[in-house]
């Protein structure tokens, strides 16, 4: 039964993609579906060794000369799920569900990050639309890095002019510049022993999270940085040794939950009176923005356990590393230009590994930010890996483009689009490297809790976008 109006194709084709299992590395699926899309409909397609799809779309009657234009989405998802959520995403469909005329996914992220661009890309391929040539590019791993859009070949493209559709928000505006960034990965040894000291668990839940660009200024609550207060505040007080620490799920989200369990030999109550100190300190700080903030003490399983001097390094790390907002804009109310999310850490056989996601406007920031870190890798006798670097999109004050979508704009909602800029990290810097002198503009629906099972998509938005961008390909 489908959720969705399949007589509008922007809304059937997201419902297509939303049944295929898409997360980042997991996107064969949806390339098969795209290639086979495009051989129903005698288009012209690429599909590279990482599962990228380019298809081609000739010019409509009159628009031969008019010059091609790059329509651009990802096709992968960030895969969050609440806890109680039994959602598979290697094989799951999302599962679908309108409330109040608001698109949502139950337990799950929704994948209108970027499914929204993907169903933009197919209705348009699908339809008989006037426009100039198209080269609709659906790439894959946006959310681990841009990964997909960095295998791209600049031979794949003659166009000149570049709509990125992954700009979801408030529905209103234009995005003008982003953020680049990049990821780190920290990695410390670790040696288990055998413990049958007491042990005991800390479990923190009930946190927003949110996309580690979009929501880095809300100042809300991070697990992981929570946990390693309440663990230090133990601690100090008694001897520890942890056992595991897991939180956290992906780079660019701001961790929602974390578990950690330790052995401990002091008294019970000691620990209990640390425990809940902390909690009523944490408690009041976050209360307005994370309401639902709760975090747990409870008895565990004894077993192996890493010695106490590692694990009082552990607990420092944990307490050091910085996270959050680090520089804001003077020009542009409310736009983060520094942020560093400390995203998740696991515990492995023989090690304890953080992953951190850096976003900044200028390389700088994001170079300073990381030779931190690496001050405290050293420290910490921890080994550090840099990946996934990417850069940001710089404003560009004389875009043709960007001056077409805003008159087509007024002529389609009376009303003035806004000129937006987002300290998330978009693809369009990647293209802009890839092809000199490329013109962009971002479009996208009204969306909110990108990153998260409260992921939303307003559906009469979508349907309006879809609308201004079929007026705006009639206008190149």
């Amino acid at each position: 039964m489908n959720v969705l109006n399949h007589e509008k194709p922007h809304q059937k084709y997201f419902e297509e993609i939303s049944r295929i299992p898409r997360g980042s590395f997991n996107e064969a699926a949806c390339a098969d579906y795209l290639a086979a899309f495009a051989a129903e409909h005698g288009l012209k397609y690429i599909r590279d060794e990482l599962n990228n799809v380019v298809i081609f779309k000739p010019a409509g009657a009159g628009y031969e000369d008019h010059g091609a234009v790059i329509l651009q989405a990802h096709t992968d998802m960030v895969c969050e799920k609440n806890a109680d959520c039994t959602h598979d995403f290697e094989k799951d469909p999302i599962d679908l569900y309108i409330e109040n005329g608001i698109l949502k996914a139950r337990g799950t992220t929704l994948g209108a990050d970027d499914g929204m661009g993907c169903a933009y890309m197919l209705a348009v391929l699908a339809s008989d639309l006037p426009h100039p040539a198209l080269e609709c590019v659906f790439t894959v791993q946006e959310e681990v890095g841009l990964i997909g859009a960095f295998a791209l070949k600049p031979e794949y493209f003659t166009a000149k002019r570049y709509v990125n559709l992954d700009f979801g928000g408030h529905g209103v505006g234009t995005c003008t510049t982003s953020a680049g960034g990049e990821m780190i990965g920290l990695r410390k040894p670790v040696e288990f022993d055998e413990c049958d000291t007491p042990a005991y668990r800390i479990f923190v839940t009930g946190l927003k999270g949110g996309h580690s660009g979009g929501c880095i200024m809300m100042e809300l609550g991070n697990s992981l940085k929570i946990c390693g207060r309440i663990l230090k505040e133990i601690s100090g007080s008694c001897d520890m040794r942890i056992r595991k620490l897991d939180g956290g799920l992906k780079n660019n989200a701001i961790p929602r939950e974390c578990e950690a369990v330790f052995a401990s030999e002091a008294k019970e109550e000691d620990i209990r009176a640390a425990f809940e100190s902390m909690k009523t300190q944490i408690a009041s700080e976050i209360g307005f923005q994370e309401p639902d903030f709760a975090v747990t003490l409870e008895r565990a399983e004894s077993g192996p356990a890493i010695c106490e001097e590692v694990s009082a390094e552990i607990v420092d790390l944990l307490y050091l590393l910085p996270t959050g907002l680090r520089h804001r804009s003077l020009q542009i109310a409310n736009l983060p230009t520094a942020s560093e999310n400390l995203a998740s850490v696991r515990t492995g056989a023989d090690y304890l590994e953080f992953q951190y996601s850096l976003r900044a406007e200028k390389m700088s920031l994001r170079d300073q930010m990381e030779k931190e870190i690496c001050i405290l890798a050293g420290i910490y006798d921890m080994t550090m890996e840099v990946y996934s670097k990417f850069p940001s999109w710089e404003f560009n004050p004389n875009s043709a483009l960007r001056e077409t979508l805003c008159r087509v704009y007024k002529e389609q909602k009376d009303s003035e689009m806004e000129l937006l800029a987002t300290h998330g990290g978009l693809e369009c810097g990647v293209f802009c490297d890839m092809i000199p002198g490329l013109d962009v503009v971002t479009l996208g629906a009204e969306t909110d809790g990108a990153h998260t099972p409260k992921e939303q998509m307003n559906l009469e938005s979508f349907d309006r976008t879809f609308d201004v961008l079929a007026a705006f390909l009639k206008e190149l």
